[in-house]
C-alpha cells in the first residue's frame, strides 16, 4: 500500500509540474508560474498578489536562474505541504485540484497553451522528422501533407500543411523546419480559426494517429538493435565526479568495458519501458525479478549523441515510443546499453518519508542507542558487508542510513528509495539533512561540500524487519555524458544498494549503550566514528 501511495504522490507532482510548464520545456519560468496563478485567482474571484507568487518562485529556485526544474519544484511543493502540516490525503486532493485548475486555465488561454494540443503537435513533428535530427525537410512535409489530405480531409483547415505554409513557417530561410518554427506556425494558424479549442485538439489527435499508422505500414518492428552489457561481472558504483574519468571520448578509442550480447528487433507496439526491459531480460536470460537500467544513444545534440535513459516520465508517460520511432530512422544508432542489474524485491515495499504528523511522534520514541551505516563505507571502493543478520536492536533504538544528496556542489543529484516491511516494528524513514563541514586543510574558497541525508528509523516494538536503500544517479547520466563528451553510458554502476539489513527488535532492558550514543558500522565492528572507504 505504501508503495502505491508514494507513487501516487510522484505521479501527482509530475502532472502538476507539467500543467504549469506552458511551453513543455521541462523548466518552469517565473512568467509561466505567475501566468497560471493569476488566471486561477481571477477565475475564483480572488485578488492575485504578485509579490506572493515571486516569493514562492524565489524560495524554490535554488540556483537563482529564474526558473524551476522538476526536482526544485518537487522539493518546494513537498516542503510547503509539510510546513502546512497537510496529510497525504490532503496533499493528493490539493494537487489534483491545482492540476485540474491549471489545465482548465491553459485550455481557456487558447491552443498555444493547451497541453493536449502541444503534446500532439510534438508527436506529429517527431513522426515527420524521419532523420531524427530535429529538422523537417520539404519532402517529409509534402509526404505528410498528402497523407493528411487523404485521410483527414475536411477536418483540417486548408493551408495548415501545404507548400505555402512550409515557406511561411521557415522563418530563418534555411530550407528546413525545426520544432519551434513548426509550433509557432501551427499556433498562428489555429489562433486565426474560429473553431473551439477542443475541436482543434480532435483534429491534431487524428492527424497524429494517421501519421503514426503510416509509419507502421510494412514494418512492425525496429531493425536489429545490438544489446551491450557491462563487461565487468560486478561493476563498481561511483559518484558522477569519478565515474567518467577512464571513459573513452574519441570514436577510434576501444571501449572494452561493454560486451556485445547479440541483436534483437523491438516490436513497435511496445509502449512502456517495462515492456522493453522484459524483452531484454528474456534475451539476456536474466531472472524475471531483475531490475535493470536501459540506455540508448539518441539524436545528436551539442556535438554528440545523447545518452538517454529509458524510463517512465513524471505523470506516468514513457519515452519508449520516442525511442522506437528513433530506431526506425535511417541514421539511428542501433544500440541499447543494459546496466545496474539488481534484484527486485518481492515482499518489501517502497516506503515514503514520514509526514509532519508522524515525525514528532516517532522522534519522541528515540530513547536508546543509535546505529548508523554510511554510504561511502558501504558502496565506494571495495565496499563493506552489512552487519550480520540479524542486527539486534532494542525498542527505542535508532537505525540511520546516511546517503548522499548531491555531487560536485549540487551539479548532480541523487535519488534514494527505501524498501522495507513491518513499519510497525521499525518506523518508515524520517529525513534529516546534514550539512558537511569543509575540511580544515585545503584551499580556501573551494567548493562547498555536498550535504548528506540521514534516513532515520526508530525501533517501535518487538519483531523483525528487513530494509534496504537504493542510491541512484542514473537519471543524471545524459547530463554527465554531454558535459564530458562521452560516447556511451559510463561503464560504472549508477545505482547501488545499501543492504538488505535484517533488524531484530527486542524488548528494552537497558545496558546496551548510552541514550543517543552514535555507533558507526566499519565493516567488522561498531565504532564511534566512520571508517574511510577502501580504494
Amino acid at each position: 500500500m505504501a508503495d502505491q501511495e508514494v507513487d501516487e504522490i510522484q505521479v501527482a507532482l509530475g502532472q502538476l509540474f507539467r500543467a504549469y510548464d506552458l511551453d513543455e520545456s521541462g523548466l518552469l519560468s517565473r512568467e509561466q508560474f505567475i501566468a497560471i496563478e493569476m488566471r486561477i485567482h481571477y477565475e475564483e474571484g480572488q485578488v492575485y498578489r504578485g509579490d506572493s507568487g515571486n516569493a514562492k518562485m524565489t524560495l524554490a529556485d535554488r540556483d537563482s536562474n529564474g526558473s524551476l526544474d522538476f526536482e526544485e519544484f518537487q522539493e518546494r511543493m513537498l516542503t510547503a505541504y509539510q510546513e502546512m502540516g497537510m496529510s497525504r490525503v490532503e496533499v493528493l486532493e490539493h494537487m489534483a485540484q491545482q492540476t485540474n485548475q491549471a489545465l482548465d486555465e491553459r485550455a481557456r488561454m487558447g491552443p498555444r497553451y493547451h497541453a493536449g494540443i502541444r503534446f500532439s503537435l510534438r508527436r506529429i513533428f517527431a513522426l515527420v522528422d524521419l532523420a531524427n535530427d530535429g529538422l523537417v525537410p520539404p519532402e517529409n512535409w509534402v509526404s505528410a501533407q498528402k497523407t493528411v489530405a487523404t485521410q483527414v480531409g475536411d477536418d483540417l483547415q486548408a493551408g495548415w500543411i501545404d507548400e505555402a505554409s512550409f515557406q511561411t513557417a521557415d522563418t530563418n530561410g534555411d530550407g528546413v523546419l525545426d520544432i519551434n518554427e513548426f509550433l509557432e506556425a501551427s499556433f498562428l494558424r489555429f489562433e486565426a480559426e474560429t473553431r473551439p479549442v477542443e475541436s482543434i485538439l480532435q483534429t491534431v489527435q487524428r492527424i497524429e494517429e494517421v501519421l503514426a499508422e503510416k509509419r507502421e505500414v510494412g514494418c512492425k518492428e525496429t531493425p536489429p538493435v545490438t544489446i551491450y552489457v557491462q563487461a565487468a561481472e560486478k561493476a563498481p558504483f561511483q559518484p558522477p565526479s569519478a565515474s567518467w574519468q577512464s571513459e573513452p571520448t574519441e570514436p577510434d578509442e576501444p571501449n572494452e568495458a561493454w560486451k556485445d550480447c547479440g541483436e534483437v528487433a523491438l516490436p513497435l507496439n511496445l509502449t512502456a519501458a517495462e515492456d522493453v526491459m522484459a524483452l531484454l531480460r528474456l534475451h539476456l536470460r536474466l531472472a524475471h525479478d531483475t531490475w535493470i537500467s536501459v540506455f540508448y544513444l539518441g539524436p545528436t545534440k551539442e556535438g554528440g549523441r545523447t545518452t538517454t535513459l529509458l524510463k517512465e516520465r513524471p505523470g506516468g508517460e514513457s519515452n519508449t515510443t520516442e525511442m522506437l520511432n528513433y530506431f526506425y530512422k535511417p541514421n539511428a544508432e542501433l544500440k541499447l546499453y543494459v546496466k545496474n542489474m539488481r534484484k527486485r524485491p518481492s515482499l518489501l515495499l517502497k516506503q515514503p518519508r514520514a509526514f509532519p504528523e508522524e515525525r514528532d511522534g516517532l522522534f519522541a520514541q528515540r530513547i536508546g542507542a543509535t546505529w548508523a551505516l554510511d554510504w561511502e563505507t558501504q558502496l565506494l571502493g571495495v565496499g563493506e558487508a552489512v552487519p550480520a543478520r540479524p542486527l539486534v536492536m532494542q525498542v527505542g533504538d535508532t537505525l540511520i542510513l546516511e546517503v548522499p544528496q548531491t555531487d560536485q556542489s549540487g551539479e548532480y543529484r541523487y535519488m534514494v528509495n527505501v524498501y522495507m516491511d513491518k513499519t510497525d516494528v521499525l518506523s518508515k524513514p524520517v529525513n534529516e539533512v546534514i550539512e558537511v563541514k569543509a575540511p580544515k586543510k585545503g584551499k580556501k574558497g573551494g567548493p562547498e561540500p555536498d550535504p548528506l541525508l540521514q534516513l532515520t528509523f526508530v525501533a517501535l516494538q518487538e519483531g523483525k524487519c528487513v530494509i534496504f536503500a537504493d542510491v541512484s544517479w542514473e537519471d543524471q547520466e545524459e547530463k554527465l555524458c554531454l558535459t564530458h563528451k562521452l560516447l556511451a553510458p559510463v561503464a560504472k554502476n549508477t545505482v547501488a544498494r545499501i543492504g538488505p539489513i535484517e533488524a531484530e527488535i527486542q524488548k528494552a532492558v537497558g545496558g546496551k549503550g548510552d541514550k543517543g550514543a552514535l555507533q558507526w558500522w566499519t565493516g567488522d565492528k561498531w565504532a564511534g566514528k566512520k571508517k574511510k572507504p577502501k580504494k
